[in-house]
């Protein structure tokens, strides 16, 4: 075994040691050389190369806990080092050795393999060349990375990068190089981690901490939750509450789409499998926990992913929470999470200008605020109304800037709905959420919903002329068809618009998202339309003017305005909500 000493290159990250940073303590990563484990030589000659990217695999079979390292790794040279035959019945020709330069076991224990001077090997197509090659023993399709495996890749990623001056940008999962699943979705999930020095620390992982901990030290706890309630490392807040000697959790909160975030329609009340616990639909028939509902809560937790976009309900859920909390003298806490839009652009008609913001429906379309701070603004903006106001606690995030992206936050993506596939699906929302009040199609029931628009009557070319007249630079456009189902990845969602049709549509991309002003598209699209179908295009309502919260858009498009002039009737307005905002921002 050897041992690498890590202080050298903490050194070269944190040289200031007089600044903020904190400085880590010189430790060392063990690792089982090839004499350790009783390694064979290469059997055949290797290709020589200069290491300058990081891949991680699986091993895509169920993880071992009992056998040895050794023996895995000798298995694994056997099997590398003659032909084999593969699961699919093909035979897998003989390599020179383990393909492989590291393995980690369930252990957490970490084994050299293939010299690292040398290409890997793969049974997938890609170019191996330059990619040091780290598998992780388990199958992540189906199993959890274990916390000594994550723990570990997380030193031997930071080794590599500082001691082989490889960019944590450049790593990738095998999916990312080749078609194959590996490595897996469980830990795939959590490779933007790694790809970041100093990621975004969320409010859950504060809360555990000698400052925020006594908020609820053996209080009774009632959470406000769903299945983006993770901590980075994969835990989540339910089981850690829950596991914790010090803390009482007594009742769960689920939103829309239920605390599982699998259902696409109202909620009724369950039971946590996993805890036992009783969970109640804060989408059904109630929307804000009753005094019964709290008798056995000291303190009310808010820990639910926010997308950034004013009718997406999880804030409404909070501002409903965070009411009841003020009326039954309760404590409030959210932990906070980015936006995942950006804290930056801030754009929409106000539903209700002018006076103070207590509710949804004073906020612009997109608000660019995290759900801690527009906690704070609806708590101090009620009280400047003299309306109740709770006993607010916001744990902040540690090394979040506004201006990122959730890509760019360190943390792992997990949709947050069902129709909510990844960031592109986010950062479009905004804009074609908008189609939900008219008779065409978003792209629910796809694999890109939110990034289409679709209706049997469109001519796509036509549609995408129109679009190009607008000079959108941001946006690029495909003429495409869809068929949409009601059964999307692997979720069953409401019934979608044209649901089992193939219908023309246009897919919509985006070339600059750091410019890109979705709610000014929202109406450019509609604009668009409505020009093109008249006789065609239908208002879906009270849906639409609700989502705008106003009738004077849809008044104007109806009356011929440009999607400029339309645009330039809430500047006002949003100018004074951009005031009451700024005195409310922590970031």
């Amino acid at each position: 075994m050897f041992r690498i000493g890590f202080f050298v290159f903490i050194f070269a990250f944190f040289c200031d040691f007089s600044s903020s940073a904190q400085i880590i303590e010189e430790s060392e990563l063990a690792v089982i050389t090839r004499e350790d484990w009783k390694a064979n030589a290469p059997v055949l000659e290797m290709i020589p190369h200069r290491p300058q990217f990081i891949t991680i695999h699986h091993t895509g079979m169920p993880q071992k806990p009992k056998l040895s390292i050794q023996k895995k790794l000798q298995a694994l040279q056997n099997f590398s080092q003659k032909d084999s035959p593969m699961a699919d019945g093909s035979i897998k020709k003989a390599w020179p050795d383990v393909p492989y330069h590291f393995y980690i076991a369930t252990s957490g224990e970490i084994a050299e393999g293939r010299d690292i001077n040398f290409q890997g090997d793969s049974n997938t197509d890609y170019d191996l060349n330059g990619h040091i090659l780290i598998v992780v023993e388990g199958d992540f399709n189906k199993e959890k990375v274990l916390p000594l495996q994550w723990e570990s890749l997380t030193k031997l990623v930071s080794y590599i990068s500082s001691q082989y001056k490889i960019s944590r940008k450049t790593i990738t999962g095998h999916k990312d190089q080749a078609e194959t699943t590996c490595p897996g979705s469980n830990l795939y999930a959590k490779l933007p981690l790694l790809k970041t020095e100093n990621p975004v620390k969320i409010g859950a992982e504060r809360l555990f901490e000698e400052g925020y901990f006594d908020l609820i030290k053996n209080k009774k706890i009632g959470l406000v939750t769903n299945h983006t309630g993770l901590l980075p490392n994969g835990e989540h807040i339910v089981d850690l509450l829950h596991e914790n000697p010090e803390t009482k959790l007594t009742m769960l909160f689920g939103p829309e789409h239920g605390i599982r975030g699998e259902e696409d329609t109202h909620v009724t009340d369950s039971k946590d499998e996993k805890t036992g616990l009783p969970v109640i639909s804060l989408y059904g028939k109630i929307r804000k926990p009753t005094g019964e509902m709290l008798e056995e809560v000291e303190v009310l937790i808010f820990d639910i992913q926010d997308i950034g976009a004013r009718y997406y309900t999880y804030i409404k859920t909070m501002l409903l929470v965070q009411e009841a909390a003020a009326e039954n003298g309760i404590s409030f806490i959210v932990l906070d999470r980015p936006n995942a839009i950006g804290g930056i652009y801030v754009d929409g008609p106000v539903g209700k200008p002018g006076g103070p913001v207590t509710d949804i429906d004073m906020l612009p379309i997109t608000h660019g605020m995290t759900v801690g701070e527009l906690a704070i603004m609806f708590n101090k903006e009620r009280e400047k109304s003299g309306l109740t106001t709770a006993d607010l606690q916001v744990i902040p995030m540690e090394n979040y800037e506004r201006e990122l992206w959730y890509d760019q936050t360190g943390l792992p993506w997990i949709k947050p709905s069902p129709n909510m596939l990844n960031l592109t699906t986010a950062a479009f929302y905004p804009a074609t959420c908008l189609l939900e009040g008219t008779n065409v199609s978003e792209g629910r029931g796809t694999l890109q919903p939110f990034e289409l628009i679709a209706a049997p009557w469109i001519n796509p070319e036509e549609l995408i002329t129109q679009l190009k007249s607008y000079n959108l630079e941001d946006i690029s456009y495909k003429n495409t068809k869809i068929t949409p189902q009601q059964m999307v990845d692997g979720i069953e969602i409401y019934p979608p618009k044209f649901m089992g049709e193939e219908i023309p549509a246009v897919e919509m991309s985006l070339t600059n998202r750091d410019n890109f002003k979705s709610v000014e598209a929202g109406i450019y699209i509609l604009h668009a339309l409505k020009q093109l179908y008249p006789e065609k295009l239908e208002w879906r309502l009270p849906r639409l003017d609700d989502l705008l919260k106003t009738d004077n858009v849809r008044i104007a498009l109806d009356a011929g305005k440009t999607p400029k002039e339309i645009i330039q009737t809430w500047q006002e307005e949003l100018q004074a909500f951009k005031e009451i905002r700024s005195k409310y921002l922590l970031y």
